[in-house]
């Protein structure tokens, strides 16, 4: 069996877990908690935060990051976009693979992933200063930091609002997804990072969405894959149990997800 090791939030390990999903492969969720200097609820299990996991892990990851997958052979691999790319190559939907062979259609896919990677580390932020790090406000239960991103995702000025722009730009004018008809990795991880930002950055998609109307035809066409429904309906349960810290409920993360699945 695969062992996934990621955070119990969506952030990056969500596209990896839709992946494996979309490949009928099966997969176990370790589970760790997150480095975030606060106080464990009583009675939750997995602890949600810091118990000195990550420390001790750290140093045996490929990369000293998360996160990794650990395939049945007993090999750990990291790095998200890697692994997307890795498991892309072994799953298709609809006879395509979810890693395009093509030269040209895979530069567009790997593109597109590393802009998508451009934006993380600015909405995630300095812990160290949590006025100026969206992500890490939302999590240490803070609320959103509507004065930091406001200026930044200002249309035609924002340098946030930018990098969405040329997101949308590069999405194709015609068929569901981001190259046009086939389903690829990069959909995915628009898929996951949207609703997820919305919800542990932004304050809902409305920001990433509004006059990008490529980008959310793109998330809504995912969500109405089969398997990407039925997963989150069968997690949503074990989901309602996160913790509540401050103005944040862990729960509501996975909600724009459910949102966009239709289910209630």
């Amino acid at each position: 069996m695969h062992v996934l090791t990621y955070f119990n939030v969506p952030g990056r390990g969500e596209s990896i877990r839709l992946m494996l999903t979309l490949g009928k492969i099966d997969f176990e969720n370790n589970y760790v908690p997150l480095p975030v200097p606060l106080e464990n609820p009583i009675g939750v299990k997995p602890v949600p935060f810091d118990d000195g996991s990550w420390g001790r892990l750290k140093p045996n990851t490929p990369w000293g990051t998360l996160p990794t997958l650990t395939l049945p052979d007993g090999v750990t691999i990291g790095q998200q976009r890697s692994i997307l790319r890795f498991l892309g190559k072994q799953i298709s939907h609809e006879g395509k693979s979810l890693y395009p062979p093509d030269l040209y259609s895979s530069v567009i896919v790997d593109s597109f992933m590393d802009m998508l990677e451009d934006i993380w580390p600015i909405l995630l932020g300095d812990p160290a200063s949590l006025d100026e790090a969206p992500l890490y406000s939302t999590l240490m239960g803070q609320g959103v930091l509507y004065d930091f991103l406001k200026p930044r995702m200002e249309a035609g000025h924002g340098d946030l609002a930018m990098q969405f722009d040329f997101l949308e730009k590069a999405i194709n004018d015609e068929g569901a997804f981001i190259t046009g008809s086939d389903l690829s990795c990069a959909d995915i991880l628009l898929f996951a990072a949207i609703p997820w930002w919305g919800a542990g950055v932004f304050g809902s998609m409305e920001p990433m969405l509004s006059g990008r109307p490529k980008i959310e035809r793109v998330i809504r066409a995912v969500a109405e894959l089969k398997e990407v429904a039925t997963y989150y309906s069968t997690h949503r349960s074990s989901r309602a149990d996160l913790p509540k810290v401050g103005s944040t409920d862990y729960s509501d993360y996975y909600e724009n997800f459910h949102s966009l699945c239709g289910i209630d």
